[in-house]
């Protein structure tokens, strides 16, 4: 049970906002052929990449990711990291696990947040594919959902080493939140910044027999488990994402296993913090 709240609490790894003041304005971009994720086969960009939890100490770290462009052409491309090797930020995993599609008005991603090999080893099979994510859209309005994905799956997983059926739940959503004429990101000023939001929603509801009796019990009940707002700058791309990933677990859980006196040794609320900030790139 407890790899899978600390696996949870890195949100299927795939996933807050900083205190600078944004403007609210919602003017699109002059330029007639905007480039908001250049594409180039030289093209590249290196993060500075650091995660912080009062929570979990594993999730305490500081790096770097080196993104490039792997495979493609200028209208549809698969971005790599770290010398074929997996990034390290929440939001270039993300991006580095599919193809990514552009039009001079929109990015769209098609892909999947991995299982990853803990949850496989406890039953899961699933992925969590998305199809058709919209990440940016410059004809959109501000707060405009931009993208909505929704699914379920039944599995089974091993809990107090007890095989358990679980009913999964999920819902995938992407919204714009603003377009910024002129923004400091980094503490750099960019011309044309399109702030947007990633939400990954997650319940689990588990199939218990207790004293004979078949009982279904909320493991989490349906939250978001990760948010990601991020920031493209027309000719340079992502230049900033931030992330935050939380974990309650259900009280009925917790007072099923009171009644079993089986006690949870770890903690009930997880929160995580990531950013990933860009601090060099090369574009065409």
């Amino acid at each position: 049970m407890k790899k899978i709240i600390y696996l949870l609490a890195g949100c299927l790894f795939i996933l807050s906002c900083n205190d600078e003041a944004y403007d609210d304005t919602n003017e699109d971009p002059n330029n007639s052929t905007p480039n908001f994720l250049p594409s180039g086969s030289s093209d590249y960009w290196i993060y500075d990449v650091e995660n912080s939890s009062e929570d979990v100490s594993e999730m305490n770290f500081t790096a770097t990711d080196s993104i490039y462009v792997d495979s493609g052409d200028e209208t549809s491309f698969m971005l790599g990291a770290n010398n074929n090797g997996i990034a390290s930020g929440t939001m270039n995993i993300l991006l580095t696990n599919g193809t990514i599609s552009k039009t001079p008005t929109t990015l769209v991603f098609d892909g999947n947040i991995d299982v990853p090999q803990n949850l496989l080893d406890l039953g899961f099979t699933q992925d969590l594919s998305i199809e058709n994510m919209t990440l940016l859209d410059l004809n959109a309005s501000n707060n405009q959902e931009l993208f909505v994905q929704e699914a379920n799956f039944s599995e089974s997983i091993d809990i107090m080493e007890t095989t358990v059926p679980v009913e999964v739940t999920t819902k995938i959503s992407t919204k714009k939140v603003n377009f910024y004429s002129s923004q400091t990101v980094n503490g750099i000023n960019y011309d044309d910044v399109f702030e947007a939001e990633f939400v990954l929603n997650i319940g689990i509801n588990g199939i218990f027999s207790v004293a004979g009796f078949t009982q279904t019990v909320a493991i989490l009940e349906a939250q978001d488990v990760m948010n990601i707002t991020y920031f493209y700058v027309n000719t340079i791309g992502l230049v900033r994402a931030e992330t935050v990933q939380r974990i309650n677990i259900s009280s009925q859980l917790t007072a099923l296993l009171d009644f079993l006196n089986m006690p949870l040794d770890f903690p009930t609320n997880i929160s995580i913090e990531g950013v990933e900030e860009l601090r060099d790139y090369a574009t065409e």
